[in-house]
């Protein structure tokens, strides 16, 4: 899987993750690939979000609070 396509797939899961929340409109800040798997981050105004993508497509989507201490 390139990155492009990695990218698609975690906007669309990230879209279908925030369907019943308000999660705000999703701004794309980095991708990283790691090993096996591709690391999607996005920004909205609400919070941070990360979209882990496996080399079979699989998704899962991870939220951090934008306002938390670093």
């Amino acid at each position: 899987m390139r990155q492009r396509e990695a990218e698609s797939r975690a906007g669309q899961s990230l879209r279908s993750f925030c369907r019943d929340k308000t999660c705000g409109a999703p701004h794309l800040v980095k991708t990283q690939k790691l090993k096996n798997r591709w690391l999607v981050d996005f920004e909205t105004a609400s919070g941070l979000y990360t979209v882990a993508v496996d080399q079979g497509g699989n998704t899962d989507v991870s939220v951090w609070d934008k306002n938390s201490p670093r």
